[in-house]
């Protein structure tokens, strides 16, 4: 039992430390929480660059998943180099309660069972993702967190279909005082990409893979064939075949204009003020933290139905299609350009707001509290 004085100490998981959404949703927590009621450390599994953004008053540990050759060979003799980083972080820190952020980490499971520990499992997935784990994975995380938290409404239906029984909703955020583009930066980036004064500019974000509905890019340019539109990527790039796919079947348009800048950093919201309009292409996507970014910017979007859109949305943000038809994505853009639909960038604006850390912060505390009242 935690004395009421005592801080509550929590250990965060979390799979690369890089700037993924539910990642970077991750550090804005840490950033921000309340120090008064909790304590925190963190256990990455990889050593990514936001740990060192990490606040100086959490102490953090690296699992690496990528074993040295001593590792492997006394692997082989049956010594666990993961689980053996994470007994030494939990003798070091102590914590009450483990705060595995997604669910992509399923080893962290039966390791909190052996050492009696509680355990909150985040959910930043839905059932496509699920096809990456293994069955008694997914078995393992479902009936054995003592708190499934899902991203959206619609991840917590997937949690609740899948038999998770201690499910509840918290909706992911952004922090909007970070989003400050810079207007002359974004001049020289219009420069740099060839982009002139009537030119019509559509951006889209995430990792470049098949989820996030990177192959659906060069049918959407095509279906433009217009030397006057810009399709801007911003994202990860991996060095997969479907990339090169990617970067060759769009190297061969000649008419709209393709910009694949990869992952950005300092000139993120720049390059996402350039945006006409925002689309989201996703085929599955629980709660996307770039539409409220994109929403906060004033941006309308237009997005296929990949999941918590539909709760985003609202009358005059925007055109969330019926299907994921390149189609239909481009008939809900003229819309929106010939103003068949209306948009309202103050709407948009004020949406995003009720998705800041300044309101939501205080919702997952009160969360952490309801769960340490009646666990700990």
């Amino acid at each position: 039992m935690i004395n009421e004085q005592q801080k509550t100490k929590i250990l965060f998981f979390t799979p690369t430390a890089g700037r993924t959404g539910s990642e970077m949703m991750l550090w804005y927590i840490l950033k921000n929480f309340d120090r008064s009621k909790f304590e925190a450390g963190l256990v990455s599994f990889a050593h990514g660059e936001l740990l060192h953004e990490l606040p100086a008053d959490i102490p953090y540990w690296v699992a690496p998943r990528d074993f040295s050759l001593l590792q492997k060979f006394l692997f082989k003799l049956g010594y666990a180099p993961i689980d053996a980083s994470i007994k030494k972080a939990q003798k070091q820190f102590k914590a009450d309660i483990w705060y595995m952020n997604t669910m992509t980490l399923p080893e962290i499971v039966p390791l909190a069972k052996q050492l009696n520990i509680k355990l909150i499992t985040h959910f930043h997935e839905l059932s496509l993702s699920y096809e990456s784990f293994k069955y008694h994975d997914l078995e393992l995380i479902i009936n054995h967190s003592d708190l499934l938290i899902g991203c959206s409404e619609i991840t917590t239906r997937r949690i609740i279909e899948s038999g998770g029984k201690n499910a509840i909703s918290f909706y992911s955020f952004i922090d909007t005082s970070l989003i400050n583009p810079d207007l002359q930066k974004a001049r020289a980036l219009r420069k740099k990409l060839g982009i002139k004064e009537n030119d019509k500019v559509y951006v889209l974000a995430g990792t470049m893979n098949s989820r996030k509905g990177i192959d659906y890019l060069p049918a959407i340019a095509e279906s433009f064939n217009d030397p006057n539109t810009h399709l801007i990527w911003l994202g990860n790039k991996p060095k997969s075949g479907l990339i090169y796919y990617i970067e060759q079947k769009c190297k061969a348009i000649k008419t709209t204009k393709v910009h694949l800048p990869g992952l950005q950093r300092d000139d993120y919201f720049n390059y996402l003020s350039l945006a006409d309009i925002f689309l989201l292409t996703s085929r599955e996507d629980p709660f996307p933290l770039v539409m409220i970014e994109a929403a906060f910017l004033g941006k309308p979007i237009v997005a296929f139905n990949s999941g918590g859109i539909e709760e985003f949305m609202q009358p005059g943000m925007g055109i969330v299609t019926k299907s994921m038809s390149t189609k239909e994505l481009k008939e809900g853009i003229v819309s929106i350009n010939e103003g068949m639909t209306g948009t309202n960038s103050d709407i948009s604006k004020q949406r995003a707001l009720k998705f800041d850390i300044s309101n939501q912060l205080p919702v997952w505390e009160e969360i952490l509290d309801s769960f340490i009242k009646r666990s700990l």
